[in-house]
C-alpha cells in the first residue's frame, strides 16, 4: 500500500466529516472485489477486516446522517409503512421488513416516514435500514407529546389531497385552511376533494359547495367525489397518474373508501361512521399502495385536529395570499391585521372583498402561534 498509517488515520478523519463512506460505497464496490486500496474504499476494506464499526464509522446507525445519505448511486427502497423498529419496504422489486437503528427508532416518528427512500443492509438473512435519501416535500404535524418535536405523515410526495365530507362529518373550513397551509409548507401540491357529495340534495350541494368558492378563487383545486355514484373518481385518477400522492382529513371523510373506488383489488378495511358522525380510526397508520405506472397512493389514519409544525407569526401571513395586495396600503408598514387602527385588509373584510371566515382562522392562528 502506498498509503501511511498516518496518512490513513488522516484519511478516515476527513472522510467521516463529509459521510464519506455512504457516498463513496457504490463506487468502491468493484475496487474492493478486486482486492485494490483506494481512497473511495479502504474503508470498508479495513473493516471486512475485523475492525469494529461505531457511530462515527457507520452511517446506519447516527440519525442526522440519515438524513443526509446522498450520492450513492446505489438502489433505494421505498418506505411502504412504519411500525415500532422495524418498517416495510418495497426494494428492487421485493416486499421486505428491515429493522430500523435503535438511535434512530427513539425518535421514529420524527425521522422516518412512508414514502421515504432508504438505503438498506443485508447481512445473517436481516435487512437493516442504513441510510434516508433527502426528501423532496414532506408532511408534517407537531408531535401530540412534545410540540417542540414533528410527526411526519408521509414524505416525497407530489400531490397532497385533503378529503373533507358534506355529512358526517360536516365540513369544517376552518381544518382546511390548516391542512392548506402545512401542504403548501412541506412543497407538495395542495388538492380538495369533497366526498360524499351524493348524500346531498341539489340545494344542498350548492350551499355547500358555495362555502368553497373563496378556495377556488385563490387557486385550489376542488374536487368533489362520490364512491357511490363514481362522480369525480376519473378526475381523480387523471390528477394521480405517475404521481405519488397522499390522502388526508378528517376521521371518517372516506379516504380509505376512495383508494378502494379508485382500485377494485385493494379491499382496505372501512368502517362506519359512530352514532355521533366523529368516524372510526379504520387506518391506524400511514400506508403507501402501488398503482403501478409509477402511481403511489398514501392511505394516512384520520386526524381530528391538525396543528401547524414551527410556524410564527411573522410568516403566517404568507399563506393568506388575499391578505398580501391589501397589506399594502395599511396606515403601519408592519401591521399585523389583528388589533391595528386604519387597516385595509380589516376593512375588505368589512366590505366583504376578504372572505370572512378565512380572516377569522388567520386572527385564531395569529393568537394561538407564539410571538
Amino acid at each position: 500500500m502506498k498509503d501511511s498509517p498516518r496518512q490513513r488515520k488522516r484519511y478516515e478523519k476527513d472522510l467521516a466529516k463529509k459521510n464519506a463512506k455512504v457516498r463513496g460505497a457504490a463506487r468502491g464496490k468493484g475496487d474492493a472485489r478486486q482486492g485494490r486500496v483506494t481512497e473511495d474504499n479502504w474503508e470498508q476494506l479495513l473493516s471486512q477486516h475485523g475492525r469494529r464499526s461505531g457511530p462515527d464509522n457507520d452511517a446506519a446507525l447516527d440519525a442526522p446522517s440519515l438524513q443526509h445519505a446522498t450520492g450513492t448511486g446505489e438502489p433505494d427502497g421505498i418506505v411502504i409503512s412504519v411500525s415500532s423498529g422495524r418498517c416495510r419496504v418495497v426494494f428492487e422489486g421485493k416486499d421486505i421488513v428491515a429493522m430500523v437503528p435503535p438511535e434512530m427508532a427513539v425518535r421514529q416518528k420524527s425521522l422516518l416516514a412512508v414514502g421515504d427512500r432508504v438505503l438498506l443492509d443485508h447481512e445473517d438473512d436481516v435487512w437493516r435500514l442504513r441510510g434516508v435519501l433527502p426528501r423532496h416535500s414532506v408532511l408534517a404535524r407537531p408531535d401530540p407529546n412534545n410540540p417542540h418535536l414533528q410527526r411526519l405523515i408521509a414524505a416525497n410526495l407530489d400531490v397532497v389531497i385533503h378529503v373533507v365530507s358534506v355529512k358526517a362529518p360536516p365540513l369544517r373550513p376552518r381544518l382546511i385552511d390548516r391542512f392548506w397551509i402545512a401542504i403548501q409548507r412541506g412543497g407538495a401540491q395542495p388538492v380538495l376533494c369533497v366526498n360524499k357529495i351524493d348524500l346531498l340534495e341539489p340545494r344542498e350541494r350548492e350551499e355547500e359547495l358555495a362555502k368553497l368558492i373563496p378556495y377556488r378563487d385563490l387557486g385550489l383545486p376542488v374536487i368533489a367525489t362520490s364512491t357511490q355514484t363514481g362522480e369525480g373518481l376519473d378526475q381523480m385518477r387523471a390528477l394521480v397518474q405517475g404521481k405519488t400522492a397522499a390522502l388526508v382529513g378528517h376521521s371518517g371523510v372516506g379516504k380509505s373508501s376512495i383508494l378502494n373506488a379508485l382500485d377494485t383489488q385493494l379491499e382496505l378495511m372501512t368502517n362506519t361512521l359512530h352514532r355521533r358522525g366523529t368516524g372510526r380510526h379504520t387506518t391506524t397508520a400511514s400506508s403507501l399502495y402501488d398503482f403501478g405506472d409509477g402511481t403511489y397512493l398514501i392511505d394516512t389514519p384520520g386526524i381530528r385536529e391538525f396543528g401547524l409544525w414551527d410556524l410564527d407569526r411573522r410568516t403566517l401571513r404568507d399563506y393568506f395570499p388575499e391578505l398580501v395586495e391589501a397589506n399594502e396600503l395599511c396606515r403601519f408598514t408592519d401591521c399585523t391585521h389583528v388589533h391595528e387602527p386604519d387597516c385595509e385588509v380589516k376593512d375588505r373584510v368589512e366590505s366583504g372583498v376578504i372572505d370572512r371566515a378565512r380572516y377569522e382562522t388567520y386572527v385564531r392562528l395569529y393568537d394561538d402561534l407564539e410571538q
